[in-house]
């Protein structure tokens, strides 16, 4: 049986211009390549976590990270992210 995909959401409000955004996204690839997994990423827009749901937006992710590159668009939804990643006990990284 092969192994299932996992589901990664980068918190913050993706730039193709910021070279650390197209390097994170490589970075998944890279590393799920060379642990022979499969990884679907998707960037989650900081003012989306700013809702009451911020749970139910977040927890379809297996892991959770923290994209470099602030100011955010809204710190206060960054901030509801990284509280949701630490109370569901979600696997998380802050660049």
């Amino acid at each position: 049986m092969p192994a299932r995909t996992i589901r990664i959401g980068i918190l913050g409000d993706f730039d193709p211009d910021y070279h650390s955004h197209c390097a994170t996204n490589a970075s998944l690839q890279h590393a799920a390549k060379a642990l022979g997994r499969e990884v679907e990423s998707a960037w989650v827009p900081t003012p989306s976590l700013e809702r009451p749901q911020v749970g139910e937006v977040l927890s379809g992710y297996d892991g959770l990270w923290a994209s470099p590159g602030s100011p955010y668009r809204s710190m206060r939804g960054m901030l509801a992210g990284i509280v949701f990643a630490r109370a569901s006990g979600r696997p998380f990284v802050a660049t």
